[in-house]
This record gives structure tokens, C-alpha cells and sequence, in this order.
């Protein structure tokens, strides 16, 4: 039986080393919904925020530029409904003064959105992204992130997910759905590192 290889790696190719003075750190979807709303992550959600406070933590020391994604359905919708407090982010990732926040509509972060003009106009090439979910918003970024030509790096246990159904109606556990996930984006998309990693290394 093989083992399994990534795409990059069969091609002979390797993810670049992360460089702190070409990052910008981009924080997906830290929102309310995802703990009191219509999506809690529990105990991998809090997991996954206790780390991304870390990330947010060395990202200021080293004065990084941060940008905090907020994800807006229409409203009065029954899921990140602007009128309430459910799109908020929550306490512990609050924004500080400086720290831009970008309202987003879409899965991808960078769909109508100018999140890219900002980060290009902040002169960096490499993107390290947490957030929630998984399965949705950070891989759909992380994604968009390669096509745009950015070097992407997900911190992967600053990150989670839900259960979701099978094709046969079957429970498809989020630890499961968040490590499909992360192995598709390293596959070819995105460098998948640790938190301990990126504050220690």
C-alpha cells in the first residue's frame, strides 16, 4: 500500500518558508453565530479561538497587518442576521483601533470584497488565515487566495467545523469534516501550520 502524498509533493514541489515580514494575518468569521447562535462549534470552536487569541497576540507584538472578516447574511435572516448581535465578533478577537474589518457576504473573503487591495497595498505576499468554518469560508478564501497569487499558510487548530449529513444521510463528525478539510488545502493550496509553531518558531 502507498503512502499518501500531496499533489505538490508528487509534482517535486514544496510550500515556501513563512516569513513574519511578509505576512498579513486574515481572521475568518470569529463571529457570535459560531457559539451562541445557529452554529455552535463548542469545545472546538472555544479550542480553535483560545489559539487564534495566541495567533492575534504575536501578530500585534510584531505588528503585522490584521484584517478581521465578518461574514453578513440579509436581514432578519435566520443565520448572521446584521440586526443582531449574532455577527458580532466575538469578545476575546475584538478588533483594536487600526485593525480593519471587512464585511463579506460570500464564502470567499476576497469575493466583493478589498480585502485583496488591502493586503497588496500593505505590501505582503503571504496570507496566514484561521477562522471558522473549515469546510467553508477558510477554504474558500484560502482558495481564492492561490488563484490571486498569494502564498497562503492556514493555521489549522485555529480552526473548526460542524457535523454535516452525508450524501446518505449519515453524520459526517466535524473532526472529521475539519481534517478533510485541511488535508485538501495542503494538497496544493495552503501550508497547514500550528499555532504553537507560528508563535514559538
Amino acid at each position: 500500500m502507498s503512502i499518501p502524498s500531496t499533489l505538490l509533493g508528487l509534482a517535486g514541489g514544496q510550500f515556501n518558508e513563512l516569513d513574519w515580514s511578509k505576512c498579513a494575518i486574515v481572521m475568518i468569521d470569529f463571529q457570535n453565530e459560531y457559539v451562541d447562535g445557529a452554529m455552535p462549534l463548542g469545545d472546538s470552536g472555544s479550542k480553535a479561538t483560545a489559539n487564534a487569541r495566541l495567533l492575534l497576540d504575536k501578530a500585534r507584538k510584531e505588528a503585522i497587518p490584521i484584517f478581521h472578516i465578518a461574514h453578513h447574511g440579509q436581514d432578519n435572516d435566520k443565520v448572521f442576521d446584521p440586526l443582531s448581535s449574532k455577527v458580532d465578533i466575538v469578545d476575546s478577537l475584538q478588533p483594536l483601533d487600526g485593525e480593519k474589518t471587512i464585511v463579506k457576504m460570500h464564502p470567499n473573503a476576497f469575493y466583493d470584497t478589498e480585502l485583496q487591495a488591502l493586503i497588496k497595498s500593505a505590501g505582503k505576499q503571504q496570507i496566514i488565515f484561521a477562522g471558522f468554518m473549515s469546510h467553508m469560508c477558510v477554504s474558500s478564501s484560502a482558495r481564492a487566495a492561490f488563484d490571486l497569487g498569494f502564498e497562503s499558510f492556514v493555521c489549522h487548530d485555529a480552526c473548526a467545523t460542524r457535523d454535516l449529513p452525508s450524501v446518505n444521510g449519515q453524520t459526517i463528525t466535524a473532526s472529521v469534516m475539519h481534517d478533510s478539510a485541511m488535508a485538501a488545502l495542503q494538497d496544493r493550496f495552503a501550508a497547514l501550520v500550528a499555532t504553537d509553531k507560528l508563535i514559538n518558531g
